[in-house]
């Protein structure tokens, strides 16, 4: 089993959603405990033959270049969770986790991409909506809820809490938008009016060939309006499954190796291997 990290949602979960703690130094060091916890957590649950932690890049990405507005909604990375990501990488590496950043693409693309490349069942790990779509018969998302335990959504599992494919979420989006990732989507529809449309099987495509036939006559009308931004946002809420990279090997997570044992040590997270 291939179980793929979604490295950079599982560090700010950890930042916000654990306590302040501090090393030796007075360094903050809970992000990276938080994420060093969960990749053990996963580890021992799964006991994958390899675990890859996915990062998004150091920059922009080609959907800036679609879109310059993409994410410029969003408030700034604060310092503090900013500095542990160098932090987080080193602890990875010290545990034997191979870890893929692929400049011009965010983790999600890096994701879906080496979930298709394997042969293999894949469990990705992550909080984040959008990786949904790459859901499919041996692809699965153990979808981490605030105050809950995780949970593993299978294709059909996915069908039977949503009622849509997988792959409608890329729809879903382009008509909806997404105010966390400034994409536009198509002003005046919203979720009331998209959702029976999706559960019929409906597609952006199939709305865009036949608008009066499957909306109002208010919503067809915005549809044909914003067309080309509906199209916009499709591609920017697309996961890229085609990033060019390899998949990693010769990596083997060695909890017990004593590089190992000083970072969980330093990290205050020892006790999870007792």
């Amino acid at each position: 089993m291939l179980l793929l990290l979604d490295a950079n949602n599982l560090l700010s979960r950890s930042f916000y959603g654990r306590p302040p703690l501090y090393d030796a130094k007075g360094l903050p060091i809970h992000a990276v405990s938080g994420l060093v916890t969960w990749v053990l957590r996963f580890h021992h649950t799964y006991k994958p033959t390899m675990m890859v932690a996915c990062w998004d890049c150091d920059g922009p990405t080609f959907r800036h270049q679609l879109y310059p507005a993409y994410k410029a909604t969003r408030k700034p990375t604060p310092p503090e969770l900013t500095e542990q990501i160098p932090r987080a990488k080193k602890a990875l590496e010290n545990l034997g986790i191979a870890q893929v950043e692929v400049s011009g693409y965010e983790a999600d693309d890096v994701i879906g991409t080496l979930a298709s490349k394997s042969k293999e069942l894949v469990r990705i790990v992550s909080g984040d909506r959008d990786l949904f779509q790459v859901i499919s018969r041996n692809v699965l998302v153990d979808y981490l809820r605030p105050r809950k335990q995780p949970q593993p959504l299978t294709y059909f599992r996915h069908e039977e809490i949503y009622g849509i494919d997988p792959g409608q979420w890329v729809d879903f989006k382009a008509l909806v938008g997404d105010s966390t990732d400034n994409i536009p989507g198509v002003p005046g529809i919203g979720e009331k009016t998209v959702w029976p449309i999706l559960k019929q099987g409906l597609s952006l495509k199939d709305l865009l060939q036949y608008p009066d036939i499957f909306l109002g006559v208010k919503a067809a009308r915005k549809l044909v309006e914003f067309k080309e931004q509906a199209l916009l946002s499709w591609d920017l809420a697309k996961i890229n499954c085609h990033v060019p990279l390899e998949m990693p090997s010769n990596y083997i997570v060695d909890i017990q190796s004593q590089l190992s044992q000083t970072t969980l040590r330093i990290l205050g997270v020892r006790r999870i291997i007792a």
